[in-house]
């Protein structure tokens, strides 16, 4: 019984870690996905003016425009791009992927309420052996 016992002290406080940090995490991945909505791929045409260069894009039945901010890449010869918009903001478009920081969140958030999840199963066992 001793090692039962050992074991199922492990499990809770696994349990605690996992689900203390997993559903918090997964909740706040949950809510930026409500609020961001879903990404939709589009077709950007990159235009130079000024010495700078703008994304322009079609979405939610009106043309947008917003400078090239400094992270994202275009090759310089290049007049389109793929890129993403929001289904909820078509204002908003990034050239590229989406921001991955839901998707960290749910995958991490999943992982460490899977532990918890474990870890608490494992620390009823003492009750039903």
């Amino acid at each position: 019984m001793q090692t039962l016992d050992t074991l199922a002290l492990v499990g809770e406080v696994l349990s605690w870690i996992g689900l203390g940090i997993g559903l918090p995490l997964l909740f706040l991945g949950l809510l930026i996905g409500s609020v961001e909505g879903p990404w939709r791929n589009i077709e950007i045409v990159i235009i130079e003016r000024d010495g700078a260069q703008f994304a322009r894009w079609f979405a939610g039945g009106d043309f947008h425009e917003r400078p090239l901010r400094r992270g994202e890449f275009v090759p310089p010869e290049a007049e389109w791009a793929t890129g993403v918009v929001s289904a909820n903001d078509p204002a908003r478009a990034r050239v590229g992927e989406p921001p991955h920081l839901r998707r960290v969140l749910i995958t991490v958030g999943s992982v460490f309420a899977g532990v918890g999840v474990i870890g608490l199963i494992v620390s009823l066992l003492p009750l039903f052996v």
